[in-house]
């Protein structure tokens, strides 16, 4: 794959208006299709994030620009790994375009999905399952390095040769887990529990897959009237890690124990298999809580890292 392509040279985008993403629109609609669109509608994003929908040629497409430049390295990276995983047998969208209009503004072109996101749907239960089942084939990708730098970019110096590379330096661990030691969030059991789980994640020598990151309902878009899959989207947070590790610890963190078990069962782990992966599990998704901590040490919001200390604790869990 070649490198990715780089902004033009002194380019800054800043920040991005509605009114201006419609204008860079109609320039790229033009560009790619030989006709300025018939109509151009805003379907979300923020300051610096636009999402549009726009018809031409006869079809209806969706584009995504970002106020950084820096942002094409992402837009790249959900390229290839939704390629990938379609290789695969996931359903995932179409991208037909990334590159950067002339000021800088990076952009993504994917043709337009019909459906709605699975996170309200009746169907909760199936749905959780085939998420699941999605998931075990999407780790059947396997890639090269580890983190989120990894085939989808040529660069070589970017990428972590080892695991524990990651867990160190693109994961930054010491400075996750620095804000829960400060807060005495984990009694000195669970601390010294996971310093010994880390320890051992870092002599992993497994292979790595491509694990998409956020598998949540919300990123599942089904058709409203038959729950039928159309695709799993938003491949912004793919890594290149072992799997199932790093997918699951995300995948179930917000289900309650029926939907956890749709969940594992569509990707066919055992009861027993899981339970050997628990303390890993448990291990990411304690140091993702860092970054939050650190927030609210910074704006001292002691009530609520005394819910955080009862949530690491465990005492939101009812059962014996």
């Amino acid at each position: 794959m070649s490198s990715p392509a780089a902004s033009p040279a002194g380019k800054t985008a800043g920040a991005l208006s509605p009114r201006r993403g419609r204008a860079l629109v109609r320039e790229i609609a033009q560009r790619h299709f030989g006709e300025a669109p018939r109509r151009v509608e805003q379907r979300g994003g923020g300051l610096s994030n636009l999402v549009f929908e726009f018809h031409a040629d006869g079809g209806d497409y969706i584009v995504r620009m970002h106020g950084d430049p820096g942002q094409l390295n992402r837009y790249l990276k959900e390229q290839w790994a939704m390629k990938a995983a379609r290789e695969a047998g996931v359903p995932t969208p179409e991208v037909l375009e990334v590159d950067h209009h002339e000021t800088g503004v990076p952009y993504m072109v994917s043709r337009k999905l019909d459906g709605v996101d699975a996170s309200h749907h009746p169907e909760r239960l199936p749905l959780l399952h085939e998420l699941g089942r999605l998931a075990a084939k999407v780790h059947t990708v396997r890639t090269q390095g580890y983190g989120r730098v990894f085939d989808w970019s040529s660069n070589q110096l970017s990428r972590c040769a080892r695991w524990a590379d990651f867990l160190d330096q693109g994961w930054d661990v010491e400075r996750c887990l620095a804000p829960l030691r400060k807060a005495r969030l984990l009694t000195p059991v669970q601390l010294k529990s996971l310093d010994e789980t880390l320890h051992a994640m870092r002599g992993w020598r497994r292979p790595a897959v491509l694990n998409h990151g956020d598998l949540r309902l919300k990123n599942l878009v089904v058709l409203p009237d038959s729950a039928k899959v159309v695709a799993l989207i938003d491949w912004d947070e793919a890594v290149s890690a072992p799997a199932p590790y790093w997918d699951l610890a995300i995948a179930l963190h917000d289900l309650n124990c029926d939907e956890k078990e749709a969940f594992l069962d569509g990707y066919g782990i055992t009861p027993q298999a899981y339970a050997k992966t628990l303390p890993f599990l448990r291990a990411i998704n304690t140091v993702n809580y860092g970054r939050d901590v650190e927030q609210m040490l910074h704006r001292k919001d002691e009530a609520r890292l005394g819910w955080y200390r009862a949530r690491l604790q465990g005492q939101f869990e009812l059962s014996l």
